[in-house]
């Protein structure tokens, strides 16, 4: 007849093994998971895209054909961003999310526009500041968390 174990033991023990298998510690620091990640995934290139799409965007003036197609580039360019997150980083994760959604807000909205609309401008124009400001504090994340 065997004897009877206690579960809690044999679950302590295989919890045990299960948590040094997945590796709470994977050997890698935060700053070599997001420069991985970064390289990876192009961030510098969209990152960079993104900030162009707003600057071509701010300079298109009052040519409605130019603003759409600017505004349509700069949505995509964002949606593509987007697919790239999460990072690593939970905090760069965020601002880049934050810098984001206001981005492709700024490009639905100056789309929606473009038809003439000065108040959708204006609030695009708002939005696109509010992008260009998270970028910068994503940028100083990411330079923060990958510097030595």
């Amino acid at each position: 007849m065997s004897r009877w174990r206690p579960p809690a033991a044999g679950a302590v023990v295989c919890l045990g093994l299960l948590g040094a298998a997945c590796g709470g510690g994977q050997g890698a620091t935060l700053s070599a998971q997001v420069t991985s990640w970064a390289r990876s995934t192009g961030y510098a290139g969209a990152i960079g895209t993104i900030d162009q799409d707003l600057r071509r965007v701010d300079g298109t003036g009052d040519s409605s054909n130019a603003l759409k197609t600017y505004c349509d580039v700069l949505v995509t360019d964002v949606l593509m961003a987007n697919q790239n997150l999460p990072t690593p980083d939970h905090r760069l994760t965020t601002l880049l999310s934050s810098a984001y959604s206001a981005a492709g807000d700024a490009g639905h909205d100056c789309l929606d526009a473009a038809g003439g609309s000065a108040a959708l401008l204006r609030r695009s124009a708002t939005e696109r500041a509010a992008a260009r400001r998270d970028i910068i504090k994503a940028e100083a994340r990411y330079d923060e968390v990958t510097t030595p």
